[in-house]
């Protein structure tokens, strides 16, 4: 497989995987920072995904009077892509707000992975608390429709942490 299908509908996230993200996003949060991780993974079928681990890859974050964003530069994600083992992809874009979880007009305009049925996940609280996925806002991307937040039945039954 080349790519990332579209048809991806279920996603195993192992418990350290999602620790693991909750720590990276923490430690940047507790600087007053947003921060981004991405979740690599292998597809096992057209429709089923396993995360394989969290990695945070080089990113500037903004503070001002404004708010506070983050940005992955290209060169850092073309140094993530490049150092993929074989069949193993981005599935997934995680970062943190200082507030409430949800998917802003910026977050909608980052395209960091752009693919169709992609998944960027919000998570509250600069991840103060331990993640919980239906405690984030999931969204996929429709390249028909643009970003849609997933309802929390719909995560549940996406997303399998063991």
């Amino acid at each position: 497989m080349s790519r990332v299908p579209p048809t991806l509908t279920n996603y195993r996230v192992p418990r350290a995987v999602l620790d693991d993200t909750g720590a990276l996003l923490r430690e940047r949060g507790l600087l007053g920072f947003e921060a981004v991780v991405l979740w690599i993974g292998r597809v096992d079928s057209p429709t089923e995904a396993t995360v394989l681990a969290a990695v945070r890859p080089g990113q500037v974050a903004y503070r001002s009077d404004d708010g506070c964003a983050v940005e992955v530069p290209p060169d850092a994600l073309s140094e993530i892509i490049s150092l993929l083992p074989a069949e193993t992809f981005v599935l997934a874009r995680v970062h943190t707000h200082p507030g409430a979880a949800y998917h802003s007009p910026v977050d909608d305009a980052n395209m960091l992975i752009a693919h169709e049925g992609a998944i960027s996940i919000v998570v509250p609280d600069f991840a103060r608390d331990p993640v919980e996925l239906t405690r984030c806002s999931v969204n996929e991307l429709r390249h028909s429709t643009g970003w849609r937040e997933l309802p929390p039945d719909d995560v549940d039954a996406a997303f399998e942490v063991s």
